[in-house]
């Protein structure tokens, strides 16, 4: 149940994307805690691959995440459309998940 990070760096070490997920077996549950994509790394189809990547063997999960920016609003839809995972919001995580608790790492963008 350990939080998961998959960090995504540019060619000068600067941060693309960050992602933080857990994933829960036992219950057949996964858990998007946090996406941030750098404002010029998005809309090229980098948040969908590394979401896509974090559901590599836990598709048929119940998948959720947290309360959502206005791109996340307009994201994840588009991501459940494609994957039929339900992405909801709001939704309680397992009782392994909310035991193992965490802090999100912080993204390090390139200001541009």
């Amino acid at each position: 149940m350990d939080l998961q990070i998959l960090r995504v760096c540019d060619r000068n070490g600067w941060d693309a994307a960050l992602l933080s997920w857990n994933i829960c077996a036992p219950c057949r549950r996964g858990h998007i805690a946090k996406i941030s994509i750098a404002d010029h790394w998005q809309r090229q189809g980098l948040g969908r691959r590394m979401v896509r990547r974090a559901m590599h063997g836990g598709e048929d999960y119940h998948w959720s995440t947290t309360s959502q920016s206005p791109q996340a609003q307009q994201f994840f839809p588009a991501l459940a459309r494609e994957t039929g995972a339900a992405f909801t919001t709001r939704d309680p995580v397992c009782e392994h998940i909310h035991a193992a608790g965490y802090s999100l790492p912080t993204p390090h963008f390139e200001l541009r």
